[in-house]
């Protein structure tokens, strides 16, 4: 999901066998960092306007990663 300028969010697409819900974020094609689904930075680092319009996106996209990160937990890998 691009959500502006060269940043994408992309959902884990396996299994994170008991891992607390997050995200993957993505600058420019290379991963800086990932974000809990209540907005919380897990790891990484990007410039303080980019993580304000990440965590919005997050938050206001929250039920529907959440669905998702629900049904790959459902993958054998």
């Amino acid at each position: 999901m691009s959500i502006k300028h060269g940043i994408e969010i992309r959902p884990n697409e396996h299994n994170h066998k008991g891992q607390k819900a997050h995200i993957h974020f993505y600058i420019h094609g290379e991963e800086v960092g990932s974000m809990f689904l209540n907005g919380e930075l897990r790891d990484g680092k990007a410039k303080a306007k980019d993580l304000k319009m990440i965590r919005q996106y997050v938050l206001e996209n929250a039920v529907e990663l959440q669905a998702l990160w629900n049904e790959y937990q459902k993958s054998a890998y």
